[in-house]
């Protein structure tokens, strides 16, 4: 209970305001505030961190700068290659149905050039003309009448014909938009790559120089150490910022699907649960052998609790699943969701990365009642 002694005065002030609100899990204004309330308590337990951290080690706050920095570029470039997806599937479907309307007018223009051929062929005779020169009324009848019908006909067409052709011309303005558009997310999208690029080298230089501070294997060790107390630390924090916190749908218990649940990302076990790690420490999760950028995915359902840098993790997303169930994923590239957010199984949620140091990959904890457990005893891998 040490730990929970170093909580700020706001921190506490603010976790009673939350535990004050009545349960009113329907009132969707109501959950909304208080997730509000929840996003402003994480804010002020990372600035904790990073105030100790800054204190401590200014070259790990560095670190964690430009980590972040590496996050937010790839947040930003994603999001630029959806729209830039997203613009091709629309100037595809408009391309399409360009060439489908411009199918109809041809044929409407052959119709309407069979038309004219036939009224060619037929003399090119005026209803006036026929009227004179036609002494039997019952032909004279028919004649009428067919020559009405292929005037009604040509004019229908022309109709349909010129209805087309502004179909086409709308489908060429709204296909140049989408085309200037197209090249706007281009240019975007390559300016972004470059601050990635920038951003990586920043985070590159920065490693090195934390590598060359913690050369020592008992310095490694006390680094390991001090990272783990931070973690429980965080984990503590967070159980009583989300205590008061219902969830917003009706879904299955995590309980219920122990041995179940999927695996966050394909990849062989590096790490297992368990395995010594130095002195007495010993891993409290996996650590999955995924390839950069390999998109990691939620175990299941529950609300996105922390989403920034944590020492010795890196980049980190913790979901809260209800029945004080966590799951952690941590050495991301990049993050997908915020503080709040709700996610379901199988949501992509982070990019897997080598953030914090340590092996690549992506470290996969769980933890029930703030105590580590054994993955293997609730995934189910293939």
């Amino acid at each position: 209970m040490w730990r929970l002694e170093r909580l700020s005065t706001a921190l506490l002030v603010g976790l009673a305001m939350l535990l004050a609100w009545p349960a009113m899990a329907g009132d969707q204004a109501e959950l909304e505030s208080r997730l509000e309330q929840l996003r402003a308590e994480i804010v002020r337990i990372q600035a904790r961190l990073d105030s100790d951290l800054a204190s401590r080690d200014a070259l790990r706050l560095e670190l964690a700068e430009a980590e972040r920095g590496v996050a937010d570029a790839e947040r930003r470039r994603r999001a630029t290659r959806q729209a830039l997806d997203e613009a091709e599937q629309r100037i595809a479907v408009l391309e399409r149905r360009m060439a489908a309307i411009t199918a109809e007018a041809d044929e409407v223009s052959e119709l309407l050039g069979a038309q004219l051929r036939v009224a060619h062929q037929q003399g090119g005779q005026s209803r006036l003309k026929l009227l004179l020169n036609q002494d039997d009324p019952r032909i004279l009848a028919r004649q009428m009448a067919y020559h009405g019908y292929l005037s009604r006909a040509r004019l229908a067409l022309l109709a349909e014909l010129e209805a087309l052709q502004d179909q086409l011309e709308d489908g060429r303005r709204e296909l140049a938009g989408e085309q200037a558009q197209l090249m706007v997310l281009e240019t975007q999208q390559l300016e972004e790559l470059e601050q990635l690029e920038t951003a990586r080298r920043g985070r590159d230089a920065a490693m090195r120089q934390l590598e060359t501070q913690i050369a020592s294997q008992a310095a490694r060790l006390a680094q390991m150490q001090e990272d783990a107390a931070e973690l429980e630390q965080l984990i503590e924090e967070l159980a009583l910022a989300l205590q008061d916190i219902p969830m917003e749908l009706e879904v299955p218990s995590i309980l219920s699907l122990q041995g179940q649940l999927p695996m966050p990302a394909d990849g062989p076990l590096k790490r297992r649960f368990g395995d010594a790690r130095g002195g007495e420490l010993r891993w409290n999760g996996w650590l999955i052998g995924a390839g950069s950028g390999v998109t990691v995915r939620a175990i299941a359902h529950g609300r996105v609790a922390y989403a920034d840098w944590l020492r010795g993790y890196g980049m980190l997303l913790i979901i809260d699943h209800g029945d004080g169930v966590m799951s952690l994923y941590g050495h991301n590239e990049s993050l997908l969701h915020g503080v709040g957010d709700w996610v379901a199984p199988g949501d992509a949620i982070a990019l897997v990365g080598e953030s914090g140091g340590g092996e690549a990959g992506l470290y996969f904890e769980l933890r029930r009642d703030g105590r580590p457990v054994n993955p293997a005893q609730w995934l189910a891998r293939p």
